[in-house]
């Protein structure tokens, strides 16, 4: 069955029993939406177009990479300077109210999915969710999208958690140049998207990155760190970093996969769903509250050599 309904471009494959058990609970949405006390003002197109024609070459008449320039290839897959730099640059894609059409090789997180997805169920991780088709390198797998939330909500739906629940909300805080810092909160447990199954690895085959499209409000978008198998899982690291080596040394011994592993000017922390692990970096998302709450922090089953045994989280993300 369909789990999103029709509403992306290819079937969300799921069986008819897991179908019947996630429509009780939980409703498909493709992209962000405005959650409790997130002004929709927030979501109308605020960004001019460009006015290049059928296709933007990227150069200094296009208005919408004239300052970073282009993000792509010709095959629409993340270019290596983009994932490949110390300090990610913003990724600002092609809008609605731009003269170029979709064959515009800047329009692509915008597109939806390209590759075949299945959420299925398992023995220690809940649910999760794998490729049917082999992923190339950098290339765009789906977004993690759902209600977009205020600081205080988020904080409220985190804390009212116990120690048996599952949480998806997700904080994206970008640092945009000197001290200024821009955290997104989603949360895609009621109201999401494919992306809410995904788990947690220490060494992911997926990379997550802020893209704007029509407004300021990013999409939080996930790209193959490396080559991937069909029939993989799919994995990301919650806290939003990737652990140098290790996981290329994984890959060699067929138990997970790698990818130049680098950092990025943003930092994510998540409670995780029913799986998750820590960073190699892990000091930097896992705040001493939790340390001494220890009943919040969730084991880790993602098998890698560089497992750190414990989801990163970070309570002062949350903080109200």
């Amino acid at each position: 069955m369909d789990l999103s309904n029709g509403i992306e471009n290819l079937p969300i494959i799921v069986e008819t029993e897991i179908y019947r058990e996630l429509s009780d609970v939980f409703k498909y949405v493709p992209c962000n939406i405005p959650g409790p006390g997130t002004s929709s003002e927030e979501f109308v197109a605020e960004y001019d177009g460009c006015a290049c024609g059928a296709v933007c070459d990227g150069g200094l008449a296009c208005s919408c990479m004239k300052q970073y320039g282009h993000s792509y290839d010709a095959k629409g897959s993340l270019l290596d300077v983009v994932v490949g730099s110390a300090f990610q640059r913003p990724i600002v894609e092609c809008n609605r109210s731009c003269s170029c059409t979709p064959l515009c090789r800047n329009r692509v997180v915008q597109k939806g999915i390209r590759f075949r997805l299945q959420v299925f169920r398992t023995r220690r991780k809940g649910f999760a969710l794998r490729t049917l088709d082999a992923v190339p390198k950098n290339a765009f797998v789906c977004e993690y999208a759902g209600e977009v939330l205020t600081v205080a909500e988020a904080g409220r739906r985190v804390n009212a958690q116990t120690a048996a629940d599952a949480n998806y909300v997700l904080a994206v805080r970008e640092h945009v140049g000197g001290e200024s810092v821009t955290t997104t909160y989603v949360d895609p447990a009621r109201v999401g998207n494919v992306g809410r199954f995904l788990n947690h690895s220490c060494c992911p085959n997926l990379v997550m990155m802020p893209v704007r499209v029509n407004t300021a409000v990013p999409r939080l978008a996930l790209f193959a760190a490396c080559s991937i198998r069909a029939g993989d899982e799919l994995c990301y690291d919650y806290a939003g970093v990737r652990s140098q080596g290790s996981a290329d040394e994984d890959a060699a011994r067929g138990e997970g996969h790698g990818g130049d592993c680098q950092g990025a000017s943003w930092t994510m922390g998540q409670g995780g769903g029913c799986h998750g692990a820590a960073s190699v970096r892990q000091q930097e998302f896992i705040s001493e509250s939790a340390f001494g709450d220890r009943e919040r922090l969730k084991p880790c089953y993602c098998g890698a050599t560089c497992c750190q045994k414990y989801l990163p989280f970070d309570a002062f993300l949350f903080d109200v």
